[in-house]
């Protein structure tokens, strides 16, 4: 058989786990990988998509090998039922690894005392996510003894960015009076001196 197309075979195989681990790294927020770390996690989410497919397809891949003349050569034949089976796989295994990451479900496993972990890449994360989907009031104290109130619509997935979008805005003063900030709200930045975030319940007339 050629060199090329044993490559290609071997692509073909692969392909999967590296097509799930781009939509994982997409969706899901996590901490930086290294480029071997990136490899190595597509390799193990090929394993698994074919150890799925495999028991879904009666042991056949979804592509072989069909023997031509010598003028001809060999070439690949796909079965398309099996593709379309494969790539449900890929795309059902790859989101639900997004859910899996999104939603902390390590908690299960921190449960029973397996791991201390959580699936984010940090406490900044790990607040913030826990806290989505519901409206949250924060209070942003900043260097100089600034501070900003607001609600919380954006914010940065990497730690060391520690941005912060918030909406409905003012600037509270020392005396605690209300200064409120015109336009859609206002960007803080790690330049901004960023010095600790209130999570707050939200008031009763809003």
């Amino acid at each position: 058989m050629p060199t090329s197309l044993i490559a290609l075979q071997i692509f073909l195989i692969l392909l999967p786990g590296f097509a799930a681990a781009y939509l994982v790294q997409q969706l899901a927020t996590r901490r930086k990988q290294s480029d071997l770390e990136r490899i190595i996690e597509a390799l193990l989410f090929s394993f698994v998509i074919y150890v799925c497919f495999i028991a879904a397809n009666r042991g056949q891949l979804p592509f072989h090998v069909q023997k031509g003349s010598d003028a001809n050569g060999d070439s690949i034949v796909w079965d398309p039922s099996s593709v379309w089976i494969l790539a449900g796989i890929t795309f059902g295994f790859g989101f639900f690894a997004v859910v899996y990451i999104n939603h902390d479900w390590n908690r299960v496993f921190r449960k029973l005392h397996l791991t201390e972990r959580t699936t984010r890449n940090s406490i900044w994360t790990d607040i913030f996510e826990s806290e989505a989907g519901r409206e949250q009031v924060v209070q942003v104290e900043l260097s100089g003894g600034r501070s900003v109130l607001g609600v919380l619509l954006y914010y940065s997935d990497d730690p060391d960015e520690s941005s912060l979008f918030v909406t409905r805005a003012a600037w509270v003063t020392s005396e605690g009076e209300k200064i409120p900030i015109p336009g859609q709200g206002i960007l803080l930045t790690k330049e901004s001196g960023i010095r600790s975030i209130s999570l707050l319940e939200p008031a009763e007339d809003d």
